[in-house]
C-alpha cells in the first residue's frame, strides 16, 4: 500500500515536471535565461532563415491511369510498357471515380497486366529486365511493375549489356 502511494506520488510529479513551459522570447527574457544559464546558444535567425522544401505534389510524381469511368495512380517508373494502342489511357485529365489500384487492376486485367519485382528491383538495387521473355509475351497489354501487389517504380536495365573493355 504504502508503495503504490509512493508510485502514484512519483507519477504526478514526473507528470508535472515533463509539462513544457511556452515563453515569449523578448529581448529581455532572452537576457534573464542567459544570465541563469550561460550554456545557453543564441541562433541568429536573420542569417538562417529556414527554407520551405519544394513542393512534391503527388500528381506529379505519377502516372493517371483511366478507363473512362474510373482512374488510378501509379508512381512514375512503374510503368514500364506501353502499347501505341493504349497511350489515350494514360495521363490523360481524371474523369470519374478515383479506385485503389487493386480494385482498379481487377476491373481493367483487359488491358493492364503486372510484372513482379523483386526486393532489390523494387529498393533500386538491381535493374529490371524489360526485354524478358515474360513480357514479351504480353506486349498487347499496359505493364505495371509491382512489389507485394502495389505499383512500384523501378530503374531499367539497358537493352543492349554493357561492353567491358580489357
Amino acid at each position: 500500500m504504502k508503495i503504490t502511494l509512493f508510485l502514484c506520488a512519483l507519477a504526478l510529479n514526473a507528470a508535472a515536471a515533463a509539462q513544457p513551459v511556452l515563453v515569449r522570447v523578448t529581448p529581455a527574457t532572452l537576457a534573464r535565461l542567459l544570465a541563469k544559464d550561460p550554456m545557453i546558444r543564441v541562433v541568429n535567425t536573420d542569417e538562417t532563415m529556414a527554407v520551405r522544401p519544394v513542393s512534391r505534389a503527388i500528381n506529379n510524381e505519377s502516372t493517371v491511369l483511366h478507363d473512362g469511368e474510373n482512374w488510378t495512380l501509379v508512381p512514375t517508373g512503374a510503368l514500364v510498357h506501353l502499347p501505341a494502342a493504349m497511350k489515350s489511357r494514360i495521363n490523360a485529365k481524371p474523369v470519374g471515380t478515383l479506385l485503389p489500384w487493386n480494385e482498379f487492376l481487377n476491373e481493367n486485367q483487359s488491358w493492364i497486366t503486372i510484372a513482379e519485382l523483386t526486393f532489390d528491383q523494387a529498393a533500386g538495387n538491381e535493374e529490371f529486365p524489360v526485354n524478358s521473355e515474360e513480357l514479351r509475351a504480353k506486349q498487347d497489354k499496359v505493364i505495371v511493375t509491382v512489389h507485394q501487389n502495389n505499383p512500384a517504380p523501378v530503374r531499367i536495365a539497358p537493352i543492349f549489356p554493357a561492353l567491358t573493355s580489357r
